[in-house]
């Protein structure tokens, strides 16, 4: 057998200390692996003294802050902040040795395991002392659980340069919608709709997110704005030959395109109002039978259905034929808007800059400063993640090649001036009719009211008003209640 070489990631071990460590590598070297490079996890209050190298391997100490080694989630998010991202790109295979630390810290390294945090190939070791002999053995742990989170994080290893959401995000808001999407999402048969701003990327989500966890690959996106009634029934449903003017051959429309994968309807509410009605058929036969434009027959087709728009769900209702909305908003989800999650917000514009990044000259770590970072905080993020790629371009065209940095200054106030721009097109109260204003204001006042005091009781106190209308402002927008089991429905 062919020697290997690998990385090994573990914790200190506090009363061991550096010998478990010594052990751990010899032992993998006995199993024909030279560890070249260690990922060493030490508490920042203990600072043990640890040595630079051992054998071949050279030791890179990671500073860990921990008040407390057993508290779950607090290991989970120092291992996540300060571990995960140096192990995007090694040379090598990585080896994680679960065996030093607290029963929480070997937890954590499972759950990261199972939801497919490692690279691929991924090697997770326990490192015993035997009681007959006194040796150190290291012993594969076989732990092959997954999650969706795996399938997710798998797919967004395959295809790095698009700029996708992290399955785990950091905001309550956006943690809260992808959980629902992805139970949604896994409902054989079901039409599932997507809601969310403009920019917030439905469409991302549907080809990368949704059509993993439905287990199909292929997503035909039909962008519903613009089709006129003609137009949009012989896209969707194909035409025989002679069916109208012009109609030269047969032609297989959409769904028949999308046989064993998902036809994704973008803006559904622009479909034209007759092709609404033909689709209602579509929507409630489990076969999704339809009938091409001058066939006398029936034709089927294996796929699943998904929706999404850029209304609320009060204003799609009245945008939509009545039958098609009962049968296509049974899952909805809505996806929340960028400045509702701003914890998001750097790992969002790194994923933006890395995606826009064409050239060798450009860095490939996305420039991150204390004025971005205060303008992404400040601005009301009417364009969602388009404002991150608008501003990734302008960094990208103040980008100084001798002087290997950007012009933070120039970018950011080109940025801001069409921002300011944009809001003054684009008004702090929402846009539409009187009513639907007013709608768009209860809505955000209610959401601000539960963030700010934590529940929707104190909301309601603070706000000198009732809980329930509170409640019933947000639902009226078409809202996620965030402490609802159910997006859209209220505690009870």
């Amino acid at each position: 057998m062919d020697r290997r070489t690998g990385a090994l990631l573990c914790w200190h071990a506090e009363r061991a200390g550096v010998e478990v460590l010594e052990s751990a590598i010899k032992a993998l070297q006995n199993r024909r692996i030279d560890i070249n490079r260690v990922l060493y996890l030490v508490q920042a209050q203990r600072a043990p003294s640890v040595p630079a190298q051992i054998g071949h391997a050279v030791v890179e100490p990671i500073s860990i802050t921990l008040d407390d080694p057993t508290h779950h989630a607090a290991i989970y998010e120092q291992v996540r902040n300060r571990v995960l991202p140096r192990l995007l790109n090694l040379p090598c295979s990585l080896h994680i040795n679960v065996s030093p630390g607290t029963p929480a810290m070997h937890s954590v390294w499972l759950m990261l395991h199972a939801g497919g945090a490692f690279p691929a190939g991924t090697h997770l070791w326990s490192s015993q002392v035997s009681r007959e002999t006194g040796r150190v053995r290291i012993d594969p742990v076989d732990f092959s659980i997954t999650t969706y989170l795996a399938e997710i994080q798998h797919v967004a290893r395959l295809q790095p340069q698009l700029a996708v959401y992290e399955a785990q995000a950091r905001s309550p808001a956006r943690r809260l919608a992808l959980e629902h999407l992805a139970r949604y999402a896994r409902v054989v048969g079901a039409p599932l709709l997507i809601l969310g701003e403009r920019g917030t990327g439905k469409t991302r989500l549907v080809e990368t997110y949704v059509n993993t966890l439905k287990g199909r690959k292929q997503v035909v996106t039909v962008p519903c704005g613009g089709l006129d009634s003609a137009l949009a029934e012989s896209l969707l449903f194909g035409h025989r030959k002679g069916a109208f003017t012009g109609a030269a051959g047969d032609r297989p429309g959409l769904l028949k395109e999308a046989d064993g994968g998902i036809l994704f309807l973008d803006e559904v509410q622009d479909l034209p109002k007759p092709v609404q009605r033909k689709l209602v058929r579509v929507f409630q036969d489990r076969q999704r039978r339809h009938r091409p434009l001058g066939s006398d027959r029936e034709e089927t087709a294996d796929v699943e259905l998904v929706c999404a728009s850029n209304l609320p769900m009060a204003e799609l209702r009245e945008r939509l034929d009545a039958d098609l909305f009962d049968r296509l908003s049974h899952l909805s989800v809505a996806v929340p808007p960028l400045r509702e999650c701003r914890e998001d917000c750097r790992d969002d514009w790194n994923r933006v800059w890395g995606e826009l990044r064409r050239r060798d000259d450009i860095p490939v770590d996305a420039p991150w400063t204390p004025e971005i970072e205060a303008a992404l905080r400040r601005s009301s993020l009417m364009g969602n993640l388009r404002d991150l790629q608008r501003l990734a371009v302008l960094c990208m065209a103040w980008w100084s090649v001798p002087d290997q940095k950007v012009d933070v200054a120039s970018a950011l106030g080109e940025w801001l001036r069409f921002a300011i721009t944009e809001a003054s097109e684009v008004s702090d109260l929402g846009e539409g009719t009187r009513a639907e204003r007013i709608r768009w204001f209860r809505d955000r006042l209610a959401k601000w009211a539960k963030a700010r005091y934590g529940t929707w009781a104190a909301a309601a106190k603070a706000l000198e008003c009732d809980e329930k209308t509170l409640r019933l402002d947000q639902a009226a927008a078409g809202g996620d209640d965030p402490d609802s089991d159910v997006p859209g429905e209220k505690n009870r």
